[in-house]
């Protein structure tokens, strides 16, 4: 039966044997308890707690304080558990009655066993980092705390990426997912969990949430680190864009609709002919200047573009004249409301199919764009 429990990763936390919180009043007496509790199988001397616990003082003040800390730490003891002796006094050895149950070998011990279970009760027994905010202002303590506290955080990165790859193994992505999650929570910075669970967000069929995994890593490591994902990052998110757009491809091959590119920078005009086009059965996508629209016939399968002439950034003439430099060849149909003929002119020569001229009738615009699918089926 467990007499008394210390709890050390997160907040320290002291738990008698009905599990209820109790009190150790000094800082120093709680630290000499935490010590011990992390080595059950140990016995420590007193020189080197007092040293621990007092190295700001000389020897013979550091034994004493010891000494004063262990009468009242014995008092403690004794209220919480009346008929268990805790504290394990053998000569100058110090040691805690097996009794005493502590977070952090066991924590180490399941991670150790390497089990799917053992993993899942190892993370969820980290609360949090290793004495969260405990410090007695004492260097040689303080010190191992901080070195304490680095290595078990690793240890825990560490399990979570162990579970996460023997979830995904046996196909258990929900949960996978959950456990990376939960990683990234312990460490946002962790660039190949971002990949891990960008992998498992592609593998559950979620496309939209595996672009975003790596747009949420991408801003992580700039605003925390000021750099940019690494190589093998970008051409995981390289791979999940291509496999976006050919999956929208096998849609659009599916239903049998053409795909029309409208690209205009007023709003009006974009949405109006967005909704002619859409009624009329066509498969939509917008872009607001050119150089977005670059970067949609990168990424989708385009039948016709439907294009102002007058663009911010990249104009509609320069538009069409870059894609055919690239290999990419679709047919376009210009609109303009531009004076004079040099406009149309110009449209032809960079090898426009068609030309309208503003303000464009719904009923001219279908006729076009469906002369020129039929022209270049």
């Amino acid at each position: 039966m467990t007499s008394m429990r210390l709890e050390l990763l997160g907040d320290l936390l002291i738990r008698g044997s009905d599990g209820a919180l109790v009190t150790i009043g000094a800082k120093k007496s709680q630290a000499l308890l935490a010590y011990l509790a992390m080595k059950p199988s140990q016995h420590v001397s007193r020189e080197k707690l007092a040293g621990l616990l007092w190295s700001s003082t000389g020897p013979d003040q550091a034994r004493q304080s010891l000494r004063q800390t262990l009468s009242t730490i014995r008092k403690e003891l004794s209220q919480i558990a009346p008929r268990q002796k805790i504290l394990i006094e053998e000569s100058d050895l110090l040691s805690l009655d097996r009794s005493v149950s502590c977070d952090v070998p066991e924590f180490e011990s399941l991670i150790n066993n390497g089990t799917e279970e053992a993993l899942k009760q190892a993370i969820d027994l980290y609360r949090g980092d290793f004495l969260d905010g405990f410090a007695i202002n004492e260097e040689r303590f303080d010190q191992f705390v901080v070195g304490e506290r680095d290595r078990l955080h690793r240890l825990a990165v560490r399990a979570h990426a162990q579970l996460v790859e023997l979830q995904a193994r046996r196909g258990a992505l929900d949960e996978a997912i959950g456990t990376a999650q939960r990683s990234l929570r312990l460490d946002i910075l962790q660039e190949p969990m971002h990949r891990m669970l960008m992998r498992l967000y592609l593998e559950s069929g979620d496309v939209v949430e595996a672009l975003q995994q790596y747009e949420t890593c991408a801003k992580v490591l700039k605003r925390e680190l000021r750099i940019e994902p690494d190589t093998d990052t970008k051409a995981l998110q390289r791979e999940i864009l291509q496999i976006r757009a050919q999956r929208g491809e096998e849609a659009k091959r599916a239903d049998g609709r053409k795909t029309v590119l409208v690209v205009e920078d007023n709003v009006l005009s974009r949405e109006l002919m967005n909704a002619v086009l859409k009624s009329a059965g066509y498969s939509v996508v917008l872009a607001k200047d050119g150089a977005e629209a670059l970067m949609m016939v990168g990424r989708e399968k385009i039948d016709l573009l439907v294009i102002d002439v007058d663009l911010p950034y990249i104009d509609g003439h320069s538009l069409l004249q870059a894609m055919h430099e690239n290999g990419v060849a679709v047919p376009a149909i210009f609109i303009s409301g531009l004076p004079g003929d040099d406009v149309e002119v110009r449209a032809f020569e960079v090898g426009a199919a068609d030309f309208i001229r503003k303000p464009v009738k719904n009923s001219v615009l279908l006729a076009r764009v469906a002369k020129v699918m039929k022209d270049e089926a």
